[in-house]
């Protein structure tokens, strides 16, 4: 019934963190939640999730053990053991018999700031889990031989606890850790304060705290919002009004040395519990702090885990986690282990732990955690017990049930310089508490003293400059003697190794008469070669489990591929084949036509996307940008396998070629299987590379408008941008990414406030030729003139005023996180690396954009709005309602 050991509350607090921050919706969605008061005071939150037919029902209590006084620990337990013994209405044993009569759980837990009780259920009895708990939490009669019975059930449940290693040295951390905030009270409470404790005292807390005004009821599931509001005003908003005062908490003073308690009991290992102070759910360092916890000690690839458990086998069992509660928490560290080996394993979890200040997240790592952050929120979805606790955890501690429309999104901007600032904030000697359970007679091998020695010690280690290793070359570059450039990475990770072969042309090396060649040239390198038929290739690559096709764009088109480590040889060839030998059969050409034809027909219904194709036309003129890249209905259907072997022979030039792979192989092996596939491919007479072409400059505003059936509005605001090799090209995406996002000044300005849009962007996009800067809004008919006017204004004030420092400082944070984000797989790699080659910024750029991006200035942010945004000069192009 009770989560006793806070342990185990931890797990659960520890996942709020985690999966806090799911998909959030896009402008013009349904919020998540819907929130209201009732009369009497109640706050009702309602998610719901069609994931199954299940309603999770959950009262949040705001009254944990910290709202209790010290004398009367335990009363909040307590009132928890005692809440389904009976009400006016219920007798003892008849709540838990009803809620099993159609098939629900019921059950309760207590933790430091809030008190649960819950029932999961068909949805389709709805209206007894709200009758059962409005009950309970209005008309529970606390019957004094109930009471009885039940207190010596938990004193029963202390004495167990005391005999459980584990729970003394973490509640002996708790002790230590917090002297002063009651987070240092045992939630249980202590056997004469338990013992002390008489009804009225139940009744009395019971009657202050257990009021609607200091309650959230939280519906989680198959739920129709509507529908169910009746039925919660039948029953909760029966409940008398009333409010509870604010509980004024003592908080714990800054910690300035490290804190150690020993302990001895009859144990056959050791037990090591570690406490570092942090942030609280509220404070915006929590995002770094709980990523740093995953990397520090979450699972297998773990730092702890890998160095002290698997590396060195100093211990059973270690793991790091972060405890950010209402108030400041704990990074907790904890491990089981032989008391032999206590001095050694303390010293080096301690040294692995300091050197998240000195070695911040490097390559996977960072990526790994936040991928671990958005695939557990994912599968608590399949969970509605698990949505309601975190957005009712979310309510009480944050005010804000739809937190999770935030969290995500903040967790993917962290950067590995935000997990260093939190770690060399937090991770110190001063701010440690240590608590160590050993066998009875050997407490004398871990001294206290030592214990303080070895943390300075650790820390000064951990610490100390040093110089920089040489680093094994993990990318390196090779040109053949044809031309051909080839980047591998290894990455040992995964078992998989991806490959892309780029060539630079795509739409800007079409003949303008040829619109769609490049599109449909490169989906038929896999659709025939001399060696095999389209049908013996998919079959070759689906028997692999493994993928390989063609891609095009406005720069580049080519091949990419993936494949288990084990069929690299056999995927490799293939790849090379579809390459080097491509045939474009007829028959398969005109099922790329159709495909294609439907392509084009779907696109107009993509208004977005036919508002952009309708602003590039007028932006670029007859620049190559300016076209549609999967052609024209009439430039399709007179596509000939002649036209795409023309265009495959145009650009398929050693000279024009780059290779990217990355994955799990070695360097000289992979170029090795390169050289041989593509060393003999020879350069073609006459081959001239594509040089720079011009694009159209504007000196005035060009508006072009385009009306179709619809009631929807959408319009594009653009100006000059960058190339990729610009200088000022990450500037630019920083200028972009200030103004959007839902924190944003467009959102906020336009959406928010003045209810004009429900999508509004900006962005940069870099080009091999000049780019282009963008402002899109998609709005309904009727308000089109005033929001075209209203983001025109928007673009005055930031070309007056620039972007304010937060603003900055956000964008680049995202910029960053969503970067690393965005380079998770072996394919990303592959693909960064070969566009980064072929864009002429260097296959180097994949790994320095980063550091490129946080350089970034202030005062240049600001000099390309004042230069590159324009009222007088700029491209609109509108798609309106007839």
């Amino acid at each position: 019934m009770i989560i006793g050991h806070w342990k185990h509350f931890l797990a659960g607090a520890a996942l709020f963190a985690m999966i806090a921050g799911g998909p959030t919706p896009s402008a013009g969605e349904e919020p998540l939640v819907e929130k209201y008061v009732l009369g009497n005071g109640l706050t009702v939150v309602i998610r719901p999730n069609p994931s199954s037919p299940v309603v999770a029902v959950q009262a949040w209590v705001k009254a944990g053990s910290t709202a209790e006084p010290a004398a009367r620990a335990g009363m909040s337990h307590i009132l928890e053991h005692m809440a389904f013994k009976g009400t006016k209405r219920r007798g003892p044993g008849e709540i838990a018999r009803e809620v099993e009569a159609v098939g629900g759980e019921i059950n309760a837990y207590t933790s430091f700031d809030q008190t649960v009780y819950h029932i999961t259920l068909s949805g389709r009895f709805l209206e007894n889990a709200l009758d059962i708990l409005a009950d309970t939490l209005g008309n529970s009669v606390f019957d004094p031989a109930e009471l009885s019975r039940e207190l010596e059930v938990i004193l029963e449940e202390v004495r167990m606890n005391e005999d459980d290693p584990g729970r003394v040295v973490s509640k002996a951390l708790f002790r230590e850790a917090y002297r002063v905030h009651p987070y240092g009270r045992p939630v249980i409470g202590f056997v004469d304060t338990i013992r002390n404790t008489t009804r009225e005292d139940l009744l009395a807390y019971f009657h202050a705290k257990y009021v609607p005004g200091n309650m959230v009821l939280v519906l989680a599931g198959a739920v129709d919002p509507k529908t169910s509001r009746p039925l919660i005003e039948r029953t909760f908003g029966r409940l008398p009004a009333g409010s509870a005062p604010i509980a004024v908490i003592q908080a714990e003073p800054p910690q300035k040395e490290t804190r150690v308690v020993v302990k001895e009991k009859d144990a056959q290992r050791a037990y090591i519990d570690m406490g570092f102070h942090g942030p609280s759910m509220r404070d915006p360092d929590v995002y770094a702090w709980d990523l740093l916890s995953l990397i520090l000690g979450s699972g297998e690839t773990s730092r702890l885990y890998r160095s002290v458990k698997d590396g060195k086998g100093l211990v059973d069992s270690v793991s790091a986690s972060s405890y950010t509660p209402r108030d400041p928490g704990l990074l907790f560290v904890g491990a089981t282990l032989s008391p032999e080996k206590a001095r050694e394993a303390l010293k080096e979890i301690l040294l692995e732990t300091f050197r998240m200040a000195a070695a911040p997240p490097e390559g996977p790592e960072l990526a790994r955690a936040k991928t671990a952050t958005e695939t557990d929120f994912l599968f608590s979805l399949e969970s509605q017990s698990a949505l309601a606790r975190h957005v009712g955890f979310y309510e009480t501690t944050l005010n804000d049930a739809a937190f999770e429309q935030t969290y995500l999104r903040k967790i993917r901007a962290v950067t590995a310089d935000d997990i260093r600032t939190v770690a060399k904030k937090y991770l110190s000697p001063g701010n440690l508490s240590v608590s160590a359970v050993l066998p009875a007679g050997r407490g004398g091998m871990l001294p206290v003293e030592e214990i303080r020695a070895i943390a300075r010690q650790a820390f000064a280690e951990a610490t100390a400059p040093v110089a920089a290793p040489e680093k094994k070359r993990t990318v390196v570059k090779e040109v053949l003697g044809n031309g051909i450039r080839v980047i591998v990475r290894e990455n040992r990770a995964i078992p998989v190794v991806a490959v892309e072969a780029g060539f630079l042309a795509g739409v800007r090396g079409e003949p303008k008469e040829k619109g769609g060649v490049a599109g449909l040239t490169a989906g038929m390198l896999v659709k025939g070669t001399k060696r095999h038929t389209a049908r013996e290739i998919s079959e070759a690559v689906e028997n692999m489990g493994a993928d390989l096709d063609g891609y095009s764009g406005r720069n580049a088109f080519g091949l990419k591929g993936k494949f288990l480590q084990r069929d690299f040889e056999k995927g490799f060839r293939l790849f090379a084949e579809s390459l080097l030998e491509p045939t474009f059969p007829e028959e398969e050409l005109g099922k790329k036509r159709i495909e294609t034809m439907g392509a084009l027909k779907q696109q107009k219904d993509q208004l977005t996307q036919a508002t952009f194709l309708l602003f590039l036309a007028a932006h670029y003129g007859d620049h190559p940008y300016g076209r549609n890249p999967l052609g024209t209905e009439n430039s399709v259907r007179s596509m000939t396998p002649k036209d795409l072997k023309a265009y495959y022979e145009r650009w398929a030039d050693p000279r024009n070629m780059v290779i990217g792979i990355s994955g799990d192989i070695d360097a000289e092996e992979a170029l090795a299987a390169v050289r041989e596939a593509f060393g003999e491919m020879p350069q073609r007479p006459g081959y001239v590379p594509l040089g720079a072409l011009p694009v159209p400059s504007h000196k005035a505003v060009r508006r072009v408008e385009e009306r179709r059936d619809k009631q929807q509005a959408h319009f594009v605001i653009g100006y000059p941008g960058a190339r990729f090799t610009d200088p000022d090209r990450y500037a630019l995406d920083v200028l972009g990414s200030a103004l959007a996002g839902m924190g944003g000044r467009l959102f906020v300005n336009l959406r928010d406030k003045k209810s004009l849009a429900y999508s509004v962007t900006s962005f940069s996009s870099e080009q091999v030729d000049p780019g282009f800067f963008a402002f899109y809004m998609g709005t309904s008919a009727d308000k089109l003139d005033g929001a075209v006017a209203d983001t025109l204004e928007e673009i005055a004030d930031v070309k007056k005023g620039g972007v304010t420092r937060e603003e900055f400082e956000r964008a680049k944070k995202w910029m960053i996180g969503t970067y690393e984000i965005g380079l998770q797989s072996n394919g990303s790699y592959a693909d960064k690396m070969v566009y980064n080659e072929l864009f002429g910024t260097g296959y180097e750029e994949t790994f320095t954009a980063p550091d490129k991006i946080a350089a970034v200035s202030f005062s240049d942010v600001n000099r390309l709005a004042a230069s590159v945004l324009d009222l007088d000069v700029y491209t609109m192009a509108v798609l309106r309602g007839k």
